[in-house]
């Protein structure tokens, strides 16, 4: 939990993600699929905020365990969040800047949760709770409230007396604030527990991952375990909230749900659950506690996972038994709920564009075309015959391209690394002071990728599985690299981190388990876009059948594009999706994958917005500036300004395109 993780939501299948996210996490994604980032962690997590840092620390455990029974330690008060009121007034008259950073901040505090995962405790002022994250209906409408009253404030300062600068944070926090706003009528339809980014995944493992240094953290993780019951108290009120909305998903991706609960529920006894082994492991760490205190917390741990954790559990599995009785039996028949406006919004939502569905369909529609001719054109300079099938393709470049593990797939790729780092000073002038290396992982997705903790002289980190990962097979090494470190997102992502920008310009943040994917478009979209920067860096040279693979992932991600509005927009049939997939990849669907596209609409439009929204940004530049166009700086127009809704990077880029040009007279 250490430091935010972008989760290879592609590859791990997602993590649930992410999930390998925080699974790995040490984290969220955040971002991944095929394609994706590496989106989460093996390292210590970040120390909680002081009392003398923030506010009191986290409360003493409730009464599942008697006062009497615990280890000596001093009670404190406990951390209250500030009501919506306190919020609003502390904000009131601040100067924009202040304002900027101070809004932002409270905004996401109301999921400190996910923020200490990702690394983002100290740079937030995180003060964990002795619960996990609210999520009762009356706190997200008082999120929600919060959200609408801070919009409000934005916009009582004049745009127009800012400096460009603050212009672009003003019109970045705008885009946030408006859309999560535009969200707000369609709260009840996000399909929040499933087999493919499960919300019950969260906190379980973020127990896993949970440091415990001393008694207080020992504690903390007794008291979420105890307060499980009533998480999925609130879990099961979002539950029925979608079922009143008439938002339920179809009932085999609530009976996979059913099913990964009954494995979890399936261990007997407290003390055989892994949170239990867990934390009965980690606290043969903590030399400051005597045996017989070791004792009291284990005893309150099993009765904690007996009473909090297990019931909580059963009770989800209660209820999504029920709704099964009334989910639609044939998926074929599911329609979005919400119908075209909710998807409208999705779209928009997750491309930061004001694209509709149809425009999202076509434009993909047409690279899927270009990127099939692309992979023939390709196949045929490494000697492949002119009529070969991409299922064909597929085969010979497993047949003439064999995977590599171990010592051997570690040394290509930190030769990889090594040449990139080198080419990029010839197209970045930009850059990140932090270093990036890759660290060897015994399981997990191919890749992925891990920011430095902010402040910190860390290094970004590309974690591999150097194992023979069937995963692999969608991979290369080349596209791995250019993704998740140089120029994709250790460039972005680290430097980013280090602009004097407000919080929502520098941390890229994502919560899978919520569907909160603010500025996923950017960030993955730069990331895609850097694996083609890499090939026109001459980083490819001597490398024709990695090339080949390249283009085949590209295919792969941007016909994900096409499903998605088809399933949701154009009135396709899951047996249509797997059908399409097939034959515009030559891979066989599964039905996992299938869901991951059911039941987050519009997220996987994202990546091929953001690298279309890229390519064609550059494209612009290059006509209207003709000699006078510096790769150096786009990249620092692109880059420089920290992570951006795409629509707020395109009138960046614009500006900057009139700027030179009134410049030259």
């Amino acid at each position: 939990m250490a430091r935010s993780t972008i989760v290879n939501t592609e590859s791990s299948n997602w993590i649930g993600p992410l999930l390998w996210f925080l699974i790995l996490i040490t984290t969220l994604f955040v971002l991944s699929l095929l394609a994706g980032c590496g989106e989460v962690e093996t390292t210590t997590a970040p120390p909680l905020v002081t009392e003398a840092d923030i506010a009191p620390s986290p409360t003493p455990l409730p009464s599942t365990i008697p006062p009497t029974e615990m280890p000596t330690s001093t009670p404190e008060p406990a951390y209250q969040q500030p009501s919506v009121a306190e919020v609003l007034a502390s904000l009131e008259g601040l100067p924009v800047d202040e304002f900027f950073r101070e809004s932002y901040r409270q905004l996401r505090l109301r999921g400190a949760d996910i923020l200490y995962a990702n690394g983002y405790g100290d740079a937030f002022g995180v003060v964990l709770s002795d619960q996990f994250d609210d999520l009762s209906l009356t706190y997200r409408e008082d999120t929600q409230l919060l959200e609408r009253e801070v919009l409000d404030l934005l916009y009582s300062y004049d745009r127009e007396e800012l400096s460009s600068d603050q212009q672009i944070s003003y019109d970045a926090l705008a885009w946030y604030l408006e859309t999560h706003l535009r969200g707000h009528a369609y709260a009840d339809y996000e399909i929040l527990v499933n087999p493919v980014w499960g919300l019950q995944n969260l906190p379980v493992e973020f127990l896993l991952e949970f440091p415990l240094e001393n008694n207080k953290d020992a504690e903390m993780y007794i008291a979420r375990l105890a307060s499980l019951n009533l998480w999925a108290d609130q879990v099961i009120e979002r539950l029925e909230a979608n079922e009143t909305a008439g938002a339920l998903p179809p009932k085999y991706v609530i009976d996979d749900t059913i099913a990964a609960l009954d494995a979890l529920l399936a261990v007997p006894g407290a003390e055989r659950q892994e949170v239990y082994i867990n934390f009965r492991s980690k606290l043969d760490q903590i030399d400051e506690l005597s045996a017989d205190d070791r004792e009291v917390l284990l005893a309150a741990a099993s009765a904690a996972v007996e009473e909090g954790f297990i019931a909580g559990f059963q009770a989800l599995k209660n209820k999504m038994e029920q709704l099964s009785t009334t989910a639609v039996e044939d998926p074929n028949q599911w329609q979005l709920p919400g119908g075209e406006d909710y998807y409208a919004y999705l779209i928009q939502y997750h491309t930061g564009t004001a694209l509709s569905a149809d425009e999202v369909y076509d434009l993909a529609l047409e690279e899927v075309a270009r990127l099939q001719q692309e992979l023939r054109d390709a196949a045929i300079a490494v000697g492949y015959p002119a009529d070969i099938s991409i299922a064909e393709i597929n085969q010979r470049i497993s047949e003439d391209y064999p995977m590599i593990t171990g010592n051997e797939l570690l040394e290509k790729y930190e030769q990889i690394l090594a040449a990139v780092k080198q080419a990029s000073e010839d197209y970045f002038d930009l850059r990140t002071s932090a270093d990036v290396v890759i660290e060897p992982i015994r399981e997990g997705p191919p890749a992925y990728y891990m920011n430095p903790l902010p402040g910190s002289s860390d290094p970004g980190v590309m974690p591999a599985n150097l194992g023979l990962n069937p995963m692999l097979v969608r991979y290369n090494e080349f596209v791995l690299v250019h993704h998740e470190t140089i120029p994709g997102h250790h460039t972005q992502i680290a430097l980013a981190q280090e602009l004097d920008l407000p919080h929502y310009q520098r941390y890229y943040s994502v919560n899978p388990f919520m569907q909160d994917y603010d500025f996923l478009a950017y960030a993955e979209g730069w990331a895609f876009y850097s694996e083609l920067l890499a090939w026109e860096m001459g980083l490819y040279e001597g490398e024709a059948l990695a090339n080949l693979g390249r283009i085949r992932l590209n295919l792969f991600r941007t016909v994900r594009a096409v499903v998605d509005t088809g399933i949701h927009a154009k009135g396709w049939t899951l047996d249509d999706a797997a059908d399409y997939l097939e034959e515009m990849t030559g891979m066989p669907q599964s039905r996992q994958m299938l869901t991951r596209y059911l039941v987050n609409p519009g997220y996987t439009a994202s990546y091929t917005i953001g690298k279309l929204t890229l390519l064609d940004l550059r494209q612009r530049a290059r006509e209207e500036l003709g000699e006078l166009f510096d790769i150096k700086e786009f990249h620092n127009m692109v880059l420089g300004n920290g992570v951006l809704p795409i629509s707020v990077l395109e009138s960046v880029v614009e500006d900057w395109i009139a700027a030179t040009l009134s410049e030259q007279g």
